[in-house]
């Protein structure tokens, strides 16, 4: 299922995102779930997807209500057709939550006969077709959950149950699936370079030794052309927050002479900015990693990753 051309369970790498991160209704955490560290900024405005538009949004959309059918309740419960009129104050909203802003949710209620102890042994026994377990909290602060995550990337299911005003126990259904925004057709880089170059800084430490300090250039147009490409192919990252951990300060600048300037950072969120020679707002796309990599390699440079 596509839902965003790069991503995969590791990534995208995004400058300003969460693929997971957890914050609380309630200000607890659940075991095996963490949170994250805001990253503030404004350089993915331009091209940050309208939810409405997008048809990323659309397919996550139906894939948050299908992962809602993949729940086994317990033997006796009934769903609610609608969300009970006397939901439990700890139901009014999902235990967690993503920073992401671009997610589709999905949200199911279901009645049960038994306790909501025994809610989340049953489900954790018989866990939602097609899901693995993700992580699970539990508190005095708040009832407990499960989640689960899916094959689709960053897509998960909550289960929270909790005993209602008529001593049954109320089950809480929460559904997440997080796109990437399309990317717009005016980022794209267009042809004609006569050149490509590549160099590399640390602006943390300018001693430290890098891959390819001195500029190198190539004039082949098989290789100008691959660069081109695998600029083009980047993704814009998830808006949200993410945190970024070791980030060393290294940066690697792509020249494609008289077309657009890319200066990749291999490391932390691995954002990647392109300035087009014709002016405009720069654009911020994720997966610098992958596109140092490979673009070291067409320069015959083979990457140590850290």
């Amino acid at each position: 299922m596509d839902l965003g051309g790069a991503w995969n369970r590791e990534g995208p790498r995004p400058v300003l995102v969460f693929m997971r991160t957890l914050t609380t209704a309630r200000g607890w955490l659940g075991t095996a779930l963490a949170g994250v560290v805001a990253v503030a900024g404004a350089a993915l405005g331009a091209h940050e997807a309208s939810a409405h538009s997008d048809p990323h949004a659309t397919t996550a959309q139906r894939e948050a209500d299908r992962i809602l059918t993949t729940f086994v309740p317990p033997p006796g419960s009934t769903k609610a057709t609608s969300r009970p009129d006397a939901v439990p104050p700890d139901l009014l909203g999902p235990p967690i939550m993503s920073g992401a802003r671009t997610q589709a949710t999905a949200v199911a209620w279901y009645y049960a006969p038994v306790t909501p102890d025994q809610v989340l042994g049953w489900v954790s026994a018989h866990p939602p077709t097609g899901s693995r377990a993700e992580g699970s909290g539990s508190g005095s602060a708040g009832p407990g959950f499960l989640s689960f995550q899916y094959p689709t990337p960053n897509s998960s299911l909550v289960v929270t149950p909790e005993t209602g005003a008529e001593g049954r126990t109320v089950i809480r259904l929460d559904a997440s699936v997080i796109w990437t925004p399309s990317r717009a057709p005016d980022s794209l880089v267009s042809g004609g370079a006569t050149a490509v170059s590549v160099v590399t800084t640390n602006r943390l430490n300018p001693q430290a030794p890098v891959p390819a300090a001195v500029p190198l250039t190539s004039t082949d147009p098989e290789v100008i052309g691959r660069v081109t490409a695998l600029v083009n192919a980047l993704q814009p990252p998830i808006p949200g927050i993410r945190m970024c951990p070791d980030d060393d300060g290294t940066r690697v600048r792509i020249t494609l002479a008289g077309v657009a300037d890319v200066t990749a950072n291999p490391m932390g969120c691995g954002e990647v900015v392109i300035t087009t020679a014709g002016g405009g707002a720069p654009q911020t796309m994720a997966g610098g990693s992958d596109l140092v990599s490979q673009v070291y390699a067409l320069f015959g440079i083979t990457r140590s990753r850290p």
